[in-house]
């Protein structure tokens, strides 16, 4: 949609002890996550989709989806599958990271480097992803990482989540706050000659 992939600025490393962000592998993505964070797919929550709709979650992972797999020494520990979610929005699916690689550091920098930089280079003006309100880990890292609540839902196949956005665009930031900042707006010079008045 942009003229860009996430996996044009792969492979990148991340760390001194050998962590690199490369091009994602599905079938590897998906043995790592069965693994280790069996909960984020929608058959382990109790849904059966037929054989075309797991034809079809396949095909779009695989056309139209960005995957990064974060790899140590041969083995997956970690990964994010994203999309443009509109015109102007980016999308983070999946974010999971093997517990004994959540390093502030590590992450901090994927997610600078390999999401936020990139894509703002390119004109995107958010990035958006949904968490259930019980992942107290990923609201913590969503806060450290200047993300801001801006809805919630209740889905179908996932239950109660809460969507986070980062602004790119400090443009659309303001924009944001000053309508949902929640604090009373500005008065206008005008409105303050009229008070003082």
């Amino acid at each position: 949609m942009w003229g860009f992939a996430l996996r044009d600025v792969l492979p990148h490393k991340l760390s001194e002890d050998g962590v690199v962000a490369v091009p994602g592998e599905l079938p590897r993505m998906g043995r790592f996550l069965s693994e280790q964070f069996a909960l984020f797919s929608e058959e382990s929550q109790g849904s059966t989709p037929d054989y075309i709709v797991s034809n079809r979650k396949l095909e779009y992972l695989r056309d139209a989806c960005d995957l990064v797999e974060l790899r140590h020494a041969d083995e997956t520990v970690g990964l994010l599958i994203g999309a443009p979610e509109d015109w102007s929005s980016y999308y983070v699916r999946v974010f999971a990271m093997r517990r004994d690689f959540q390093r502030p550091g590590v992450i901090r920098r994927f997610v600078r480097d390999c999401l936020f930089t990139p894509l703002a280079e390119h004109g995107v003006e958010r990035i958006c992803a949904d968490t259930s309100p019980a992942n107290i880990a990923m609201s913590r890292l969503f806060a450290e990482l200047r993300f801001h609540v801006t809805g919630s839902q209740l889905s179908d196949r996932w239950g109660p989540l809460i969507r986070y956005t980062r602004f790119l665009s400090p443009a659309c930031e303001e924009q944001f706050r000053r309508k949902f900042g929640g604090g009373a707006p500005a008065d206008s010079p005008r409105k303050k000659q009229e008070i003082e008045a």
